[in-house]
């Protein structure tokens, strides 16, 4: 059982039909993102989510830099992907939390794509001002924005894609 030909399937549309996204229709997504490894267990991955109908979705969009919300705007859905950089294990700084709140966003868009929709992720919004509006405590840090939604945008593959073999190769050398 292999997942390749979902992850295939992924990329990042710039537009989307005016279709709203229920938590209920994504909810295995966040399902998926909850089993994704993380040290000590701690899950250090937290979302805040807005559905297109919903009052908080225009705001959310208002911390996007312009040039994404003239595009954001169109989708069903907006996340704010956050990542609890303070340890519940020793209350130090967690040095794993961002990148396992990574891979936590990583299945989920494994996920989102296997039900039929795509997601595109941002670092273009206002970070401070986003989180004194959802009064983020210290160590919650806001990584990114993720739009969701339905699209017919064809993805435009023009990565350069390297053979496994390459990669390791280089890696080697």
């Amino acid at each position: 059982m292999s997942v390749l030909s979902t992850i295939k399937k992924r990329f990042s549309p710039y537009t989307y039909e005016k279709t709203s996204i229920s938590l209920e229709e994504i909810e295995s997504a966040f399902e998926a993102a909850r089993w994704a490894p993380s040290g000590y267990n701690s899950q250090p991955w937290r979302f805040v989510f807005a559905s297109r109908d919903n009052l908080n979705f225009e705001t959310l969009l208002s911390f996007a830099v312009e040039a994404n919300r003239e595009w954001m705007q169109h989708s069903g859905a907006i996340v704010v992907i956050l990542a609890k950089t303070l340890s519940d294990y020793n209350g130090k700084k967690d040095e794993s939390a961002e990148y396992c709140t990574g891979l936590a966003v990583g299945q989920m868009l494994v996920e989102l794509t296997a039900l039929g929709l795509q997601a595109h992720q941002i670092g273009g919004f206002d970070h401070k001002a986003l989180s004194l509006h959802l009064k983020l405590p210290n160590g919650v840090l806001p990584m990114a924005m993720m739009a969701i939604g339905v699209t017919e945008e064809e993805p435009k593959d023009d990565r350069q894609r390297e053979s496994l073999t390459t990669l390791i190769s280089n890696e080697i050398s």
